[in-house]
């Protein structure tokens, strides 16, 4: 079955919220909603965690970023029941004895179901025996995976020593309670957690709800050095997650974060896995990467205009170009004159995206139509050394014909200073790092598929 150009939101995963803060969950929603032809997002994913939440209350009139891609096909929802809605399937995964959901998760749920879209489906219990499989093959071995980049400044060596003395059985008695709970082999993360704060905290430790409880009693309750091994190890796991629900979904995996032992990780499903794949299923594929800085607005300015700016933005001819020439580079990678197509096409729809979200905002007492026009105020501090005469200039001239009490060489700098000042920190858009993939895509940082970068 052939991968779709969705790529996994990897960001909105509720078990791996301890590692996302909010400023990340926005840059990576906001551009990948951009920048991605479509974003996949699993059922579970708009009910776990509290960011999601937190974006649609942003939104009171419903014209949130999610809402205005689920109903334009821009997000892919994916949901474990065929023609199901999310609060039913909300009612099914407490029931089930899934956990980490918001506490605003029925209200969430609603929302989303007023909503038009069409969502497709996954297999839940697919996913979580690949997941599994994936989990216990990685975790077990008796060595860690070697580093590409050969420092450890996260002690993850350390932490895949000590972790030999408990791993093993950790994870068999989490695989033995989740096949009773799905009738089937496999991992849940649920129970992965539960089995972890009994080990840590005792058998009669209560019910955890998500690794954000877990490692706050466990650094309360046990210590800092235990909480940071259980840091490593969840991210181990939510990475290996991710990675397995990327394939269940047939969409592309990313990371939320950057580590070397995860960079490790992925050199290892690279070697590993795909070593064990039939290699004459498939014809040879060689994939082709390459970087491309571009401007765009930073996410808290973006957080202040309505999803109809979105719908704007994908609507416009420069989009259409961009993803384009993003298939068509995607085909023929070694195309030259699609190379340098793709690279113009991605340079101008970031600059419509500047000048349209410009429009819509506006900063510090400058009108939205001098954001706009000067697509970073930047762009104006090149000129400050002109400036700087032009006061000289005029302050001189007013000292000579009014003597010393002239205020207007202190007044004009201070104006230079203050937009000094909103340059430095106000600065509407900033550069970001694209890494254009064959295989994968565009990808985002940090939501970069890590491979051998």
């Amino acid at each position: 079955m052939q991968q779709s150009d969705a790529a996994l939101f990897t960001a909105g995963h509720g078990f791996y919220q301890f590692a996302i803060p909010r400023n990340v969950f926005d840059r990576s929603l906001y551009y990948n909603l951009l920048l991605q032809p479509t974003l996949a997002i699993p059922d579970h994913y708009f009910l776990q965690g509290e960011w999601l939440g937190r974006h649609l209350a942003d939104y009171p009139s419903r014209d949130s970023w999610i809402e205005n891609g689920l109903r334009n096909g821009f997000i892919s929802p994916f949901f474990r029941r065929e023609a199901s809605k999310l609060s039913d399937l909300l009612s099914f995964m407490e029931d089930s004895d899934r956990r980490g959901f918001s506490r605003h998760a029925r209200k969430i749920a609603e929302r989303i179901d007023r909503t038009p879209f069409q969502a497709g489906y996954w297999s839940s219990a697919d996913n979580s025996a690949s997941f599994g499989a994936a989990l216990i093959h990685y975790l077990n071995a008796s060595e860690p995976p070697i580093m590409e980049m050969r420092i450890d400044p996260d002690d993850f060596v350390g932490f895949w020593g000590r972790s030999r003395e408990w791993v093993n059985q950790e994870l068999a008695i989490a695989s033995d309670r989740s096949s009773a709970v799905l009738n089937s082999e496999g991992i849940l993360l649920s129970q992965l957690i539960q089995v972890s704060g009994e080990r840590l905290l005792g058998r009669n430790c209560d019910r955890i709800s998500s690794v954000d409880e877990l490692l706050s009693r466990v650094r309360t309750e046990v210590g800092a050095s235990a909480e940071r091994d259980l840091r490593a190890y969840y991210t181990c796991v939510c990475e290996l997650y991710n990675r397995s629900l990327a394939d269940t979904l047939l969409a592309v995996p990313n990371s939320p974060r950057w580590e070397h032992f995860i960079a490790a990780m992925d050199l290892w499903r690279d070697g590993i896995l795909m070593g064990e794949a039939d290699v004459e299923a498939a014809p040879e594929f060689v994939n082709v990467e390459m970087d491309a800085p571009i401007r765009l607005p930073r996410s808290q300015f973006l957080r202040s205009v309505s999803g109809d700016v979105l719908l704007t933005i994908r609507s416009t001819q420069a989009c259409d170009r961009y993803f384009e020439s993003l298939a068509h580079w995607r085909a023929a990678p070694h195309d030259r004159a699609l190379q340098e197509e793709l690279v113009e096409s991605l340079c101008r729809y970031s600059q419509v995206i500047t000048k349209q979200v410009g429009q819509d905002v506006g900063m510090l007492g400058f009108k939205p139509q001098f954001i706009s026009k000067v697509t970073d105020v930047t762009q104006v501090i090149e000129k400050i050394p002109g400036v700087v005469q032009g006061f000289l200039a005029v302050g001189a001239t007013a000292g000579a014909a009014g003597g010393a009490s002239s205020t207007l060489l202190p007044v004009g700098f201070f104006s230079l200073f203050c937009l000094q000042t909103v340059a430095k920190y106000y600065s509407p858009s900033e550069v970001v790092d694209i890494k254009l993939s064959t295989r994968d895509g565009v990808r985002v940082r940090p939501d970069v598929t890590i491979s051998r970068a």
